[in-house]
């Protein structure tokens, strides 16, 4: 079975000009395939589907649609997220793209946007196999929550209010966005521990240093990190769009734009990580006591062995690997174990979860043997993950919930890239 290689497919008009884009992605380990927008032969896609569509157009135009109607057939069954780059923002119900993102747009931005899709693309996957796994395994009917639009966003501005911001600001209240302003970082910070925001616009116009510091704070805080940032500023040279990119901030708002697109691509923010917001929580609805390990709120060892055989057939089907880590923990001196060594197992089962993606897959098989599965990644390529794991848990600091006592143990990480007959081994 051959390894999950990380293409993304980029169609242009002109695929020479996209240089700059394919080194990012690059950088980040996929492999760019470009391709002209006036392609007609199917033997020119890649043989295995992209993660990913990029797609650099003026309009959503019958071309287009059927274009990707093409590439929707040669993978059947794939749902392959597009992300747009456009001049301006189109309306909602009359384009076909997963995502839009306004030009100009530096590459790190746009690769960002692509894994993020890619992120929500395999969660949504995911969900539909759990909610297989639990109708055909256990009889459990879940009914996925309408999307609502009614609620609106909530956006916090930090800085200064001069007339540029708070035009901006001005223009998203007329649209139904609940504005909450922070003229310091101080203050900006209790509100983002108080309150839930969908994305932070930052005034950078003229100094972005302390806009800086606040998003590379965002970025060491679990509840922050996945929250957009972005920097309203004026025309910036190569290097400090560099320097914004790398600090953790998701797009560069030019206050000279029109008003209408810096309002665009500041909902276009907030809208995608609300997305993801809501993926989440729906992803810890599902199953119930029946089907999780009360101490952890991991899966369970039945749910685990239904969901895992579905979902080594269906990306055996499409001749992807699906790897199995099993953590088995113990104390470090046999000798001296007792009762409390049972408080490590729950404590380090209810750390598995934090360590890895939403759309692996987490359980407790045995008291003390806990297992992920990682969906279409091999054992080659998970290593770093395996190393990340076996860090955090052997440095994590366990003891006796009763009486404070350090407990000593030992942990036995392995990977698996499996096989029929591993499955029917794991589910024995």
């Amino acid at each position: 079975m051959a390894e999950l290689l990380k293409s993304v497919l980029i169609l242009s008009g002109t695929p020479e000009g996209q240089k700059a884009v394919e080194r990012a992605f690059e950088a980040r380990g996929f492999t760019p395939v470009g391709l002209n927008l006036n392609f007609r032969k199917n033997e020119q896609l890649p043989e295995r589907p992209p993660l990913a569509i990029l797609i650099k157009t003026e309009n959503s135009t019958q071309q287009i649609e059927e274009l990707l109607a093409l590439i929707t057939v040669h993978y059947p069954g794939i749902n392959i997220p597009i992300l747009a780059l456009m001049a301006s923002t189109p309306p909602l119900e009359e384009h076909p793209f997963d995502s839009v993102l306004i030009e100009p747009c530096h590459p790190e931005q746009i690769v960002l946007r692509t894994i993020g899709l890619i992120r929500l693309s395999q969660m949504e996957q995911e969900i539909g196999l759990r909610l297989q796994t639990l109708s055909e395994d256990f009889g459990i009917r879940h009914d996925r929550p309408e999307p609502s639009d009614s609620d609106p966003f909530n956006i916090l501005f930090i800085g200064k209010a001069s007339p540029e911001f708070m035009v901006i600001i001005n223009a998203l209240q007329r649209k139904n966005v609940r504005v909450v302003a922070a003229f310091t970082s101080f203050t900006a910070f209790d509100y983002l521990y108080e309150q839930t925001f969908d994305a932070v616009v930052m005034n950078g116009l003229v100094t972005m240093d302390s806009a800086l510091s606040v998003t590379q704070t965002m970025r060491k805080n679990a509840k922050l990190y996945h929250v957009p940032a972005l920097l309203l500023a004026n025309q910036m040279n190569e290097q400090d769009q560099i320097a914004v990119y790398d600090a953790g901030m998701n797009d560069i708002l030019d206050a000279n734009a029109k008003l209408e697109d810096i309002s665009a691509r500041v909902l276009e923010q907030a809208n995608f990580h609300r997305m993801h917001e809501t993926l989440k929580h729906e992803f810890g609805m599902l199953g119930g006591d029946l089907c999780t390990d009360t101490a952890t709120q991991l899966y369970n060892e039945a749910f685990f062995n239904a969901h895992l055989t579905r979902v080594f057939k269906f990306y055996d089907a499409q001749d992807m690997p699906v790897s199995l880590c099993l953590i088995r923990v113990s104390p470090k001196n046999p000798a001296k174990a007792d009762m409390a060594i049972g408080s490590s197992y729950q404590q380090i089962g209810a750390m598995i979860k934090n360590l890895v993606r939403l759309q692996d897959i987490t359980a407790r098989l045995k008291p003390n043997l806990f297992a992920i599965a990682f969906p279409g990644q091999s054992a080659g390529q998970l290593q770093p993950v395996v190393d990340r794991i076996e860090s955090i848990l052997r440095c994590a600091s366990l003891s006796d919930p009763l009486t404070g006592v350090a407990l000593e143990i030992k942990l036995e990480v392995t990977m698996t890239t499996l096989n029929m007959r591993a499955i029917e081994a794991s589910v024995a």
